[in-house]
């Protein structure tokens, strides 16, 4: 079932950061990013112990955390700027043939239901064909997953016309420093809308998540 997440269109007269959209707005690659690592020791550990994914536990709480964090939920569409209330998921999902899909997901307020709903769409989309994409769908967080691959930095490929505002956030395979375990995490935002500090505050919540 495809959720209707509600919006504000945002007021660009009054918001203090009109200035600085307009200013990256006019960029022909307004996209920044990075990649850092996330300790993730705890959660691991805590999944093996109780027989949980370690993959949708990361996804959800990455999740969770952008759905607190209104830069995050902040789209561009024509000449206005919506924010949503809430933020859904779409994730590449490798098929045994070696090509790709997308796959959609809702975000839910609990982990169980929402395991049980992307379980459902990931395993879906593993048997389907061709590259199908729902480009009016911009409530959402566009993931990828590396699991092969523990990477120090990302870039994605980008529209450089059009208004493309939504988020990318890739995952690599975790690795050992020690007796700790990292994520390594790419993200990369629309400079218009997001700034380092707001990068930083998801980067903070999700790590404090996965710790908790």
């Amino acid at each position: 079932m495809k959720k209707q997440n509600s919006y504000l269109i945002l007021n660009k007269t009054s918001w203090k950061r009109k200035e600085h959209f307009e200013f990256f707005h006019g960029f022909e690659a307004p996209f920044w990013g990075l990649s850092t690592q996330i300790n993730c020791t705890k959660s691991y550990h805590y999944c093996k112990t109780y027989g949980i994914s370690f993959f949708y536990y990361y996804l959800y709480h990455s999740l969770k955390a952008i759905n607190q964090l209104s830069a995050f939920r902040l789209r561009i569409e024509g000449n206005e700027i919506l924010e949503y209330g809430e933020v859904d998921g779409s994730i590449t999902v490798l098929r045994p043939d070696e090509t790709f899909g997308f796959a959609y997901f809702n975000y839910a307020k609990t982990f169980r239901e929402f395991e049980d709903s992307a379980k459902i769409k990931i395993n879906e989309e593993k048997n389907k064909k061709g590259l199908k994409t729902d480009s009016n769908k911009k409530d959402v967080i566009h993931y990828s997953v590396m699991p092969y691959l523990a990477f120090s930095q990302m870039q994605h490929a980008q529209h450089t016309i059009g208004d493309d505002s939504i988020p990318k956030i890739t995952f690599g395979r975790y690795q050992a420093h020690g007796s700790q375990l990292f994520l390594p995490l790419s993200i990369h935002v629309h400079h218009g809308l997001c700034d380092g500090i707001d990068v930083g505050k998801f980067i903070s919540l999700f790590q404090y998540y996965l710790e908790s």
